[in-house]
C-alpha cells in the first residue's frame, strides 16, 4: 500500500490529477491488459484529460469553484463543503453544474459526486458514531478532511455481484462472492469479495465502499465501511470494453472525450488499516448512516444538477439538427422539441425548489444544512424514463439523417466537394451539419450512448423503486384531508 503523506495540496491542477493515476501498484485491467497510466493508454487516455480538465477549471475560476479549508486555509474545491445555510447549497450547485455544462453531463461520477457523499456524512458524524462507533465516525471525519484537503478522487462500490439475486445477497454461492469480512489484524481488518461498479476506477486516486443497500440483522461480516488507495495490495478492477475511440474528435466527438469506464472491485484478502474503517460488523448501523444522514438528499442535489445539464444538452442538440434541416417548422417536431424543453426546465425547477425548502437538521449541535428532497425524490423517480425518452426524441427528430453522415476522412478525400453540396444544411455548410449529426449520433446512438441510456435507468436504483419510495416518503395529511371533508356528514 502506498505511504499515506500528511502533507497537503489543495486544489490540484489537471496535471497534478493525472500524475498521480501512475503507478505499478495499482491493478487495474482492461481487455487483459494491467494499465499502469490511464493518461496515456490509448482506450483511456481522452477521459483522462476531460477530468484533469475539470481539475483545471478550478483554478481559472476560483471565484465559483473554490473555498479555503476550514483547516489548512488552502484553497480546495466547493463542492467539499458542509453547508451551513441556503447559500452554501447554491454555491454548491453552481460550480456542479459548471462541471456538468463541460462534459455535457456524459460523466456521472465525476469527482464532486463522492465530494457531497463524504462531506455529508462527515457534517453527519453523530450518526456515524452510533453504538459505540465513535471511532469509525473520527476516522471518517479525518478521512473527509483528508480527501478535502488534497483534491481526491474518489469511485465507489455499493452493489454486490450479481450471481445469483433468487437469495439474499449475503448468501450467494455461500456468502463468499459478496464483500465481506474474513478477519481482523494487529492493525486492521481483512476483507474478501467483490463489489459493482467502480465508475472512474482507472482514473480514482482511492475507493469508498459504504451502504448500498440494507443487510438483515445476522449478515454483520457484511456491514463494512472504509476507503483505501487504489494500489492497495490485493485490490484488483476489471473493467468493462472501453467505449472510447483513438479516431478522430470529429467522428466520435463524445466517446473520444467522457467514457469515465466501469469495473469490478475484487478484494483478494485486504487488509483495511484501522484508521480508514467508519464502520465494522454493525448491520443496525449499516442501515441507518444513508437515511439519518440526508445523503439522499444531498447526493441527489448532485445527481439532479448533472441531469439538468444532460437535459439542457440534448435539447440543444436536438433543436440545432432541426434548425439545420428546418424540420422544426413542422408543428409535430415542435412538440418534440417542447416535451424535451419541459423535461428539463421541470428538473431546473426541481433543483431550486429542494434549495428553496432546505432547513437546519434537527439536533442539538448538529450544523448541516439540507436540501428539501420532496422534488429530488419525484425527479429520481422519473429521469429514468425521462432520459431514455429525450434519445427517442432525438432519433425521431435526426430520422434518417443519422444515416448520412460522412467521416473526416470523406471531407479530406477527393469527395469533399460533392460532400459540400449535397451535405449543407439549411442554413449552414456541410461540415457543420455532418459535425452535429455525428456528436447527437454519439449520443444516441454508439456504445458510449448506449452505456449512457443503460447508466441513467440504474445508477440511483431503478425508476420502480424510486417511484415506490416517493410514495412511501409522501406526506399524506393535507391530500387526505381534502377528501375527508367530503367523507362525513
Amino acid at each position: 500500500m502506498a505511504t499515506e503523506t500528511k502533507q497537503t495540496t489543495g486544489a490540484r491542477t489537471g496535471e497534478q490529477f493525472l500524475a498521480g493515476l501512475k503507478g505499478e501498484g495499482r491493478e487495474i485491467w482492461l481487455e487483459g491488459e494491467k494499465v499502469t497510466d490511464p493518461a496515456t493508454h490509448p482506450k483511456l487516455e481522452g477521459a483522462a484529460r476531460s477530468l484533469a480538465r475539470l481539475f483545471d477549471l478550478q483554478h481559472e475560476d476560483p471565484e465559483t469553484f473554490l473555498f479555503p479549508s476550514p483547516d489548512t486555509g488552502q484553497p480546495v474545491n466547493v463542492t467539499h463543503v458542509q453547508p451551513k445555510r441556503r447559500e452554501d447549497l447554491e454555491r454548491r450547485r453552481v460550480a456542479s453544474k459548471r462541471i456538468a455544462d463541460a462534459t455535457g453531463g456524459m460523466m456521472g461520477r465525476t469527482p464532486d459526486y463522492l465530494n457531497y457523499t463524504f462531506a455529508c456524512f462527515a457534517a453527519r458524524a453523530d450518526v456515524w458514531a452510533r453504538y459505540g462507533n465513535e471511532e469509525g465516525a473520527r476516522n471518517l471525519v479525518e478521512y473527509q478532511r483528508l480527501m478535502r484537503d488534497n483534491d481526491l478522487s474518489l469511485t465507489h462500490t455499493l452493489i454486490n455481484p450479481q450471481v445469483d439475486r433468487s437469495v439474499a445477497e449475503a448468501d450467494q454461492l455461500g456468502g463468499e462472492i459478496s464483500l465481506h469480512k474474513v478477519g481482523d489484524t494487529e492493525n486492521g481488518i481483512v476483507v474478501r469479495g467483490a463489489r459493482m461498479l467502480a465508475t472512474l476506477a482507472p482514473f480514482a486516486d482511492e475507493l469508498a465502499v459504504y451502504p448500498g443497500s440494507d443487510l438483515r440483522l445476522q449478515d454483520a461480516k457484511y456491514a463494512i465501511c472504509f476507503s483505501i488507495p487504489m494500489d492497495t495490495r490485493g485490490l484488483k478492477f476489471i473493467c468493462r470494453d472501453s467505449y472510447s475511440s483513438r479516431r478522430d474528435p470529429f467522428d466520435y466527438p463524445l466517446s473520444t472525450r467522457f467514457d469515465e469506464m466501469d469495473a469490478v472491485a475484487i478484494f483478494d484478502d485486504v487488509e483495511i488499516p484501522r484508521d480508514r474503517l467508519f464502520l465494522d460488523g454493525d448491520p443496525q448501523l449499516h442501515s441507518e448512516v444513508i437515511t439519518d444522514s440526508h445523503w439522499r438528499a444531498h447526493i441527489i442535489h448532485q445527481a439532479m444538477t448533472r441531469a439538468w445539464a444532460k437535459l439542457e444538452f440534448a435539447f440543444g442538440m436536438a433543436h440545432t439538427m432541426a434548425e439545420l434541416t428546418g424540420v422544426n417548422s413542422f408543428d409535430h417536431v415542435q412538440e418534440k422539441l417542447g416535451e424535451m424543453w419541459t423535461m428539463m426546465e421541470l428538473t431546473r425547477a426541481g433543483v431550486i425548489a429542494a434549495e428553496a425548502g432546505s432547513f437546519q437538521a434537527e439536533g442539538d449541535g448538529i450544523d448541516d444544512w439540507v436540501p428539501d428532497e420532496r422534488s429530488f425524490v419525484a425527479l429520481r423517480g422519473v429521469m429514468p424514463k425521462w432520459i431514455p425518452r429525450a434519445i427517442e426524441l432525438m432519433q425521431l427528430v435526426g430520422g434518417g439523417g443519422f444515416m448520412t453522415t460522412p467521416s473526416k476522412a470523406d471531407f479530406e478525400g477527393p469527395m469533399r466537394e460533392l460532400i459540400d453540396k449535397y451535405f449543407q444544411g439549411r442554413n449552414a455548410p456541410a461540415e457543420r451539419r455532418v459535425r452535429a449529426y455525428r456528436l447527437a449520433w454519439d449520443f444516441v446512438g454508439s456504445a458510449l450512448g448506449g452505456r449512457g441510456e443503460l447508466y441513467e435507468r440504474f445508477y440511483l436504483q431503478d425508476s420502480f423503486r424510486m417511484t415506490a419510495l416517493a410514495y412511501l416518503l409522501a406526506d399524506k395529511k393535507h391530500p387526505t384531508e381534502l377528501v375527508e371533508q367530503f367523507l362525513v356528514d
